[in-house]
């Protein structure tokens, strides 16, 4: 017995949903459950390398859905086509719209899911860098303040091995700097993200229209062709003559 089209797609992406939600959790649980060994910063690296195998998996998700899409509107116009060959026109092409439509369903559905992980995996981590920021702000006075009462007591470092002192501000531009690059690069996604969703979007009313204007011209050639046949049966009616009367 063939599977139905909904439930195989069901099946075909719930492997790949799986390890997108994992990938929020991991990045929605508490900065301070740490693995033993690991430091604040390999667990950023690791955070990070999990957004952008997270970001791959969607766009392998979305271009699957636009294929899957590609063919449910190969078919349509297909069942359409075969609609003009029956007697019921009407009711053939609106069986094939909800055929069409019913297809769609698991695609949009994922689609949405999709959208609603990003959206979470976006503020989990904004909320992430607004609390490091608030922590790392915290921290600068403490620090200023216990390298100026060490170095009330020790000579400066001179010497070949001697370190300068840390910048503070210059640390702090430059952290800033990157949290807008990340942004950045955040909102190219989204903005490439969107022009795709549009493009299709077009796409899909352009061959809509298409469908529809053939389908009107079909319809309104059956229509002109019955005219014509009904005006000249009315034609060969008049111009019959009469049988003449038998003789008496």
């Amino acid at each position: 017995m063939p599977i139905p089209f909904a439930q195989l797609t069901s099946r075909r992406f719930t492997a790949l949903a799986l390890a997108p939600i994992a990938a929020v959790w991991v990045l929605c649980a508490p900065a301070n459950a740490q693995m033993p060994g690991e430091g604040p910063q390999t667990q950023k690296a690791a955070a990070q390398q999990q957004r952008e195998q997270l970001l791959k998996e969607h766009e392998a998700e979305r271009a699957e859905i636009v294929r899957q899409r590609a063919l449910i509107e190969q078919q349509h116009v297909a069942d359409d086509k075969l609609c003009y060959q029956k007697f019921s026109v009407e009711g053939c092409l609106a069986d094939a719209r909800e055929k069409a439509r019913l297809k769609d369903v698991p695609l949009r559905t994922r689609e949405l899911e999709i959208n609603d992980i990003e959206r979470k995996e976006r503020a989990a981590t904004k909320l992430k860098d607004i609390e490091d920021k608030k922590a790392k702000n915290a921290a600068v006075p403490m620090k200023s303040q216990k390298r100026e009462d060490v170095g009330k007591n020790l000579p400066s470092p001179t010497g070949v091995g001697a370190k300068p002192p840390v910048d503070e501000q210059a640390v702090q531009a430059q952290r800033q700097s990157e949290a807008q690059q990340r942004a950045s690069k955040q909102a190219d996604y989204q903005r490439r993200h969107d022009q795709s969703r549009a493009h299709a979007d077009q796409g899909r009313a352009e061959r809509e229209a298409k469908a529809r204007a053939a389908r009107e011209a079909k319809l309104k050639e059956a229509a002109d062709h019955k005219a014509r046949a009904l005006k000249q049966a009315q034609e060969r009616g008049k111009t019959s003559a009469p049988l003449p009367a038998p003789a008496p």
